[in-house]
């Protein structure tokens, strides 16, 4: 993603999503992960919690270059669709 691309993404995120946290469906899922992670770690011992984290982190961060991806293929979409309307 180039720096114009990322300015966007991020302009996105912060100004355009906001109401994802208020979002029924956003917060019972986060609510879901955080139960399961805390009944996942209860059975296990500090190094399989810190490899549970990494593998956790490593997930979030193919999600979020895959919404990046995403953001960019809608943001190619957008100009494709102006410019057969315009």
């Amino acid at each position: 993603m180039d720096d114009l691309m990322k300015c966007l993404y991020d302009f996105v995120l912060e100004r355009r999503m906001g109401d994802m946290v208020s979002d029924p469906e956003y917060r019972e899922a986060s609510h879901t992960l955080e139960m399961q992670m805390k009944k996942v770690e209860a059975g296990m011992n500090e190094e399989q919690g810190v490899e549970l984290r990494v593998l956790l982190e490593s997930v979030s961060a193919q999600n979020s270059i895959e919404s990046e991806h995403l953001f960019h293929a809608a943001l190619g979409l957008a100009r494709e669709l102006s410019a057969l309307a315009g």
